[in-house]
């Protein structure tokens, strides 16, 4: 048997003969066609994905698997564990055996529910039924979500636990006089250091690159230049987890789903301002006793949509230009319903009709790229909803 073959026709067909045959069907068709094609491709991927793992799941010698596929130890480890986890996550493990989520996706869940019990990884693979629709980083917030959610006390015990064995700031020599500074802490606090970095860079008008202006400002905090810190912690707590009567998570712009107790401790520090949510848990207004209307009406879509409209990107609402989805000047309102944050980047293809972007009043949101691919996401509650 040979280890780059595929078995077609009763024959072991090597890779690069399949891959021909596969450009010569679907030689002279369009983009359109190529896309379609690369797509079911990713699918059977996954579908082998899946039967691999299943057969792993006979074998129990890490030794043994690593010689078989040419792969390191810890790889061959980490493919026992994710072979372990098909039935303690069947329903993410059923996407992967249908082709809707690849491997990656299935290790997001695997990795986050690992030290969960077998109930408890069940009841987070359960809210897991659209992870087919997310990217990689939408599953981690969302996987993230549930895990506070069923084992509130546990999140709390592995943050703290996590902070005290984990966080540290590493130094590595570079080439060319560089060198590589990490740090490794607490994720609210580092995405509030990434936020003022980001904030004071913009404020530099000048040629240096961008990276630049970064590591200068970065430089400039460090060694004490004395700027005021400019950025504030932007948390969605329910009033119900803010007294104690529930664990819910908060949700922090930014960094994504956080425990109860860290929410608390953070609602404790800062200034507090009303959201007013329907009985499923979505917003439906915001306490304007701070704002004039317009900012207000601004707050109200950055706490309703929290990151870009545009699929799968994650940059936080705060950090967006909100705009029009039907356009001003096509006759399109100035009102929540015809408004949310796009980043720099999706703002511009959208404005220059590369991508089509339209909302319904309901929230969806139909995202057109160039080749006619639709991609419809829809709105997340900020709060848990009430129990029937």
């Amino acid at each position: 048997m040979r280890p780059s073959s595929l078995f077609a026709g009763g024959n072991w067909l090597p890779f690069h003969s399949f891959a021909s045959a596969i450009r010569s069907r679907i030689g002279g068709v369009g983009k359109v066609a190529i896309a379609r094609a690369v797509l079911a491709a990713e699918a059977a991927k996954r579908t082998l994905d899946h039967v691999q793992l299943r057969l792993i799941a006979e074998l129990d010698d890490p030794h043994e698997l690593a010689l078989l596929l040419r792969i390191p130890l810890g790889a061959a480890r980490r493919k026992l564990d994710q072979a372990a986890a098909l039935d303690r996550l069947p329903v993410v493990a059923g996407l992967l055996r249908d082709g809707r989520v690849d491997l990656d996706r299935f290790e997001v869940v695997r990795k986050r529910t690992e030290n969960l019990d077998a109930e408890q990884a069940r009841a987070v693979d359960a809210g897991l039924t659209g992870a087919a629709e997310w990217t990689t980083q939408e599953l981690k917030a969302e996987t993230d979500r549930l895990v506070c959610l069923v084992d509130p006390e546990g999140a709390q015990r592995r943050h703290v636990r996590a902070v005290k064995r984990s966080s540290q700031v590493s130094y590595r020599s570079m080439p060319d006089g560089m060198a590589l500074l990490t740090a490794y802490l607490d994720a609210v606090p580092a995405r509030a250091i990434f936020d003022q970095i980001t904030a004071d860079a913009e404020s530099l008008d000048d040629d240096r690159s961008w990276g630049e202006k970064q590591a200068d400002v970065f430089i400039d905090r460090m060694l004490g230049s004395g700027r005021p810190v400019t950025v504030h912690t932007d948390l969605t707590i329910s009033a119900k987890t803010l007294i104690g009567l529930t664990a819910e998570p908060g949700y922090i712009s930014g960094v994504g789903p956080v425990e109860a107790a860290t929410a608390r401790e953070i609602a404790a520090q800062g200034d507090w301002r009303k959201v007013l949510v329907d009985e499923v848990g979505m917003p439906v207004g915001v306490g304007r006793k701070r704002y004039r209307p317009p900012e207000a009406l601004k707050e109200f879509v950055r706490v309703r949509d929290r990151v870009c409209q545009a699929p799968g990107c994650m940059r936080p609402a705060a950090r967006c230009e909100i705009d029009h989805a039907r356009g001003f000047a096509s006759g399109g309102v100035t009102e929540a319903c015809n408004l949310g944050p796009f980043c720099e980047v999706h703002h511009y293809v959208k404005t220059i009709g590369l991508y089509r972007f339209t909302r319904e009043l309901d929230g969806t949101r139909h995202w057109t790229t160039p080749l006619g691919f639709v991609y419809t996401t829809r709105p997340k509650p900020i709060a848990e909803p009430d129990p029937p």
